[in-house]
């Protein structure tokens, strides 16, 4: 009768440690590590990490665009999701107030050459505050009129939907 008791305790024990026992899923603050790829809408594959390192870094703490830490939170190790985040999601809107015109021949004249529509150069601009770099997105090339329209960004892919597949690797912390 002893043992019957034991081994009824027993699986009683097991059975509600099983119902309690939840699988770990990410929360804000927690320090987590990941896999991800960025694309953008045309399918190119941007950025990689897949068979490399993981980044680590504090879910919520500014580190990261909004949308990639609300994608993380919730998922378990080993899971995969894939979502695809808005310009205000990701690296900020392009708005009409941030779009610049200069004549193709001052560009060239600064650039050495005339970029197409699309283009995304690294270049160095002068402010009140010093010399910094910045992203030149080339939003059109005109050349019946001479100009061309751009804007200035501090983030490569700025007014751009994204899309992300993240795996969670591990839950540090």
């Amino acid at each position: 009768m002893r043992n019957i008791l034991v081994a009824v305790l027993l699986l009683f024990a097991v059975i509600l440690s099983a119902g309690c026992v939840a699988e770990k899923t990410v929360e804000v603050g927690d320090e987590v590590s990941v896999y991800y790829t960025l694309s953008l809408d045309d399918g190119t594959v941007q950025e990689s990490n897949v068979g490399l390192s993981p980044i680590s870094f504090v879910v919520g703490d500014g580190r990261m665009v909004s949308g990639f830490d609300a994608a993380v939170v919730g998922m378990k190790v080993g899971e995969t999701k894939k979502v695809r985040l808005s310009p205000s999601e990701a690296y900020g809107e392009i708005t009409d107030d941030m779009i610049q015109k200069m004549t193709i021949i001052e560009l060239l004249e600064k650039l050495g050459d005339v970029p197409s529509d699309g283009d995304v150069l690294l270049v160095t601009v002068q402010s009140n505050a010093g010399y910094q770099r910045m992203y030149m997105k080339i939003l059109d090339v005109d050349e019946k009129e001479g100009v061309v329209s751009f804007v200035l960004t501090g983030a490569r892919f700025a007014g751009e939907y994204l899309t992300f597949e993240i795996t969670l690797d591990s839950i540090i912390r």
